[in-house]
């Protein structure tokens, strides 16, 4: 599966926020995803929701921390800021993100 410009992004700044781990814990979290999960790191751009609950499952209220890093890595890689609403979730979040690629 090819990936357009904007996975690609999608992915970097997935791989820099998770690198607030550590590098050893940022392959045990892709690690975990597709073992428990079924989804593997260049499949996580088409299936955010799986992303999100692979997060959740793993680090359970703390995956909230990880996915504020990856909005404001996403945003600092394609350079513009959106206000994002309490009532939005993950998916909308890096959905809009993504539309600015």
């Amino acid at each position: 599966m090819k990936m357009d410009k904007a996975d690609k992004m999608l992915i970097e700044a997935i791989d820099e926020a998770l690198s607030i781990l550590g590098n050893n814990a940022k392959m045990m979290v892709y690690y975990f995803l597709e073992s428990e999960c079924g989804l593997k790191k260049e499949d996580i751009p088409s299936n955010l929701k799986g992303f999100h609950d692979g997060l959740h499952l793993l680090f359970g209220i703390g995956a909230n921390i990880i996915e504020k890093h990856i909005y404001s890595c996403i945003q600092n890689k394609i350079g513009v800021r959106i206000r994002i609403e309490p009532e939005q979730d993950f998916v909308e979040i890096l959905s809009k993100l993504k539309s600015f690629t």
